[in-house]
């Protein structure tokens, strides 16, 4: 919000100066916004950087299985929320992640839920929530959300057959399949999984490795670590 502010303030100090050098307003307006936008954009990434070194330092301790100290780090980027859009949320997807992971469901759910939509994880994760607490409706509307951010993720199409299949919605999960195959096109993970459905068979989701397991619905369980924020678009960290 701060940032927005400086851009607009920026914006109409260029105009009321071009107003009193009698400067065209055909030549001040677009002039005064492009300073806007400039001023937007410049603070937008100081704050990206500055979120970008406090998820570093918070990565090298989860790697030593850090949890807590971690999340207190990351923390540390809520003062930055009143500056930039999506902040706040996009810190809540990440703690939400390690919690959901350390099986702290309860603390978990409340930050997966104020995640940023474009943390696909994030809301993936809620799905199944809320999928396992027996709401079957909001678990697919949310997963419904997550696919608009990461229709490009083979993983969140096959998670989502994964519930749906678990829901006994066996057509309508070949029918996510289907729809991922038309955006990830020959992508063999989503045809096996699939044919597999297709022939009354249960999906393979080992395929996706540890990127599978960190969701905690098939054993092997995911090893305790980093979980997978540093491979989150950083649309996610955008403002």
């Amino acid at each position: 919000m701060i940032n927005l502010l400086l851009g607009l303030g920026a914006a109409l100090a260029v105009i009321l100066l071009s107003s009193l050098l009698r400067i065209s307003p055909w030549i001040s307006l677009p002039v005064g916004l492009i300073a806007g936008a400039a001023v937007f954009i410049w603070q937008g990434r100081q704050v990206q950087n500055k979120l970008e070194k406090i998820f570093t330092r918070a990565g090298e301790l989860l790697k030593k299985q850090q949890f807590d100290p971690a999340i207190e780090i990351m923390r540390e980027g809520y003062r930055l929320g009143p500056r930039q859009f999506l902040v706040k949320s996009s810190i809540d997807g990440q703690i939400g992640v390690i919690q959901y992971i350390r099986k702290k469901h309860e603390e978990a759910e409340p930050l997966l839920a104020s995640a940023s939509m474009q943390h696909y994880i994030a809301k993936a994760m809620l799905g199944i929530l809320q999928w396992k607490r027996g709401e079957k409706k909001k678990a697919k509307a949310t997963f419904d959300l997550a696919l608009k951010s990461g229709k490009k993720e083979s993983l969140l199409y096959a998670v989502y057959a994964y519930v749906l299949a678990e829901m006994g919605e066996r057509d309508r999960a070949i029918e996510i399949l289907n729809k991922g195959l038309g955006v990830c096109k020959g992508d063999e993970r989503l045809v096996t999984n699939r044919n597999l459905l297709q022939n009354g068979k249960a999906m393979k989701m080992k395929v996706y490795g540890e990127q599978w397991y960190q969701f905690l619905l098939e054993r092997p369980m995911i090893r305790q670590e980093a979980p997978p924020f540093a491979r989150v678009s950083r649309r996610a960290l955008r403002g």
